[in-house]
């Protein structure tokens, strides 16, 4: 059983991952029931149980309302343990994922977590106040009828901005001891996430596990019809970014980096591929940096045109440092797009074991990073075949098998916290 607060009609590596998974256990013969929260724009299928769930007002996510009045829990905990599951697997730190620990434990079998999210890094791209992440602590302690783990003072920075980082940071590190404390097997995609932040599980539970992502061939009608709805130009060398088109991701770093660019190199246009839930913010910073006319901005778009996308695309650009394993970073590498990036540890660590230009983390620098492959397509075609090499070890059929051995070493010891 699955417990996710991100599901479609929502897209992102959490859903792409999950369904992966649950579509490769069910062709294995291991179903699964998903929890999820319930959007107006789902359609329903066999596998779910939604949860009543209300906006959050944060990139069209929408949270369960279950910890505000615990007795709202029973329902679907009876539905739950109707179901009989085997093992119970938490891939977000939500209130559905906190529903799933509750469920694991009242269950009494074991608990997997997947650490998808970067927690640290997104509370601080959104300022999120400290008072807010301490009430959160204080109610999920509560709800799990848990002693709320100390909360130590930070050590005092030098500025307000720090010390309020700080703090945030050490309310987040109690909210993971809380949610993954009791798992028997907690997953990384990367060992990037290693590398970021201390986890409160010992080594010989924690198990890197890469999502597998298969490529997807674009239609030439489909690659033809992408570039006339949005006017790309044939002449034009296009810069791709596939995402959330939002701060976390470092668009704004993109941004200013693709109007140096065009600054020196007239033919280059940038296309930005993914939901948008700041439209005047995305606005303000393509007038700062005068390059609204040389930016399409799609929208969020299904598979097929995203592949498309692909297609047309000269260089991949990547200014993210938030994420735990960027499926769009597979997703170039299987199109033949090289990419540029700007993350150290995913670079070194991620699915592409290197095979991409990396940069320090100032526009310039960036933007000089993608004039490099502009400038010199054999390179680039060279760089785009060894991440294709890299990225091709990692299939849905191998993250499948991975995962499950992981649910059979839990299960054939017992392995209940």
């Amino acid at each position: 059983m699955h417990f996710t607060d991100t599901y479609l009609p929502r897209r992102d590596g959490v859903v792409t991952s999950l369904r992966t998974l649950v579509a490769q256990l069910s062709a294995t013969g291991c179903p699964a029931l998903t929890v999820v929260p319930r959007h107006p724009g789902q359609s329903g299928h066999d596998g779910l149980l939604r949860l009543p769930a209300v906006p959050c007002g944060i990139a069209d996510l929408r949270m369960s309302r279950w910890p505000l009045r615990g007795s709202w829990a029973a329902a679907p905990l009876a539905e739950i343990a109707a179901a009989d599951p085997e093992i119970v697997h938490v891939h977000t730190p939500g209130p559905v994922g906190l529903l799933g620990v509750l469920a694991a434990r009242t269950l009494g079998v074991p608990l997997v977590q997947t650490y998808h999210t970067d927690l640290h890094a997104y509370a601080d791209a959104y300022r999120v106040p400290r008072a807010a992440l301490s009430a959160a602590v204080r109610l999920y302690a509560h709800r799990l009828g848990t002693p709320r783990p100390a909360v130590p003072r930070p050590a005092t920075g030098p500025g307000r901005r720090a010390l309020a980082a700080g703090r945030r940071q050490t309310v987040l590190d109690a909210t993971n001891t809380l949610l993954l404390a009791e798992a028997a097997a907690l997953i990384v995609p990367t060992r990037s996430v290693l590398a970021r932040l201390e986890l409160p599980v010992p080594a010989d539970r924690v198990f890197v596990i890469p999502t597998g992502v298969r490529h997807r061939s674009a239609d030439p009608a489909t690659v033809e019809a992408f570039r006339t709805e949005h006017a790309i130009s044939p002449a034009a060398r296009m810069i791709l970014f596939v995402g959330r088109v939002s701060r976390e991701k470092g668009v704004e770093l993109l941004i200013n980096a693709f109007a140096r660019l065009a600054a020196e190199a007239g033919d280059v246009q940038l296309v930005l591929v993914g939901a948008v839930y700041d439209p005047r913010w995305l606005a303000g910073l393509l007038r700062r940096a005068g390059v609204t006319d040389r930016v399409v901005v799609t929208g969020q778009q299904p598979p097929a045109v995203v592949a498309a996308a692909y297609a047309c695309a000269e260089v991949f650009a990547f200014p993210s440092t938030t994420d735990t394993q960027a499926l769009v970073l597979q997703e170039a590498a299987h199109a033949g797009v090289p990419v540029v990036m700007v993350d150290a540890a995913l670079h070194r660590d991620g699915p592409l074991a290197g095979a991409a230009v990396l940069t320090g983390h100032d526009a310039n620098e960036f933007g000089s990073g993608i004039r490099s492959l502009l400038d010199d397509p054999a390179g680039a075609r060279s760089l785009a075949d060894h991440a294709a090499r890299n990225a091709a070890g990692h299939t849905p059929e191998a993250y499948a098998a991975a995962i499950t051995a992981v649910y059979n070493w839990c299960a054939s010891s017992r392995r209940v916290r």
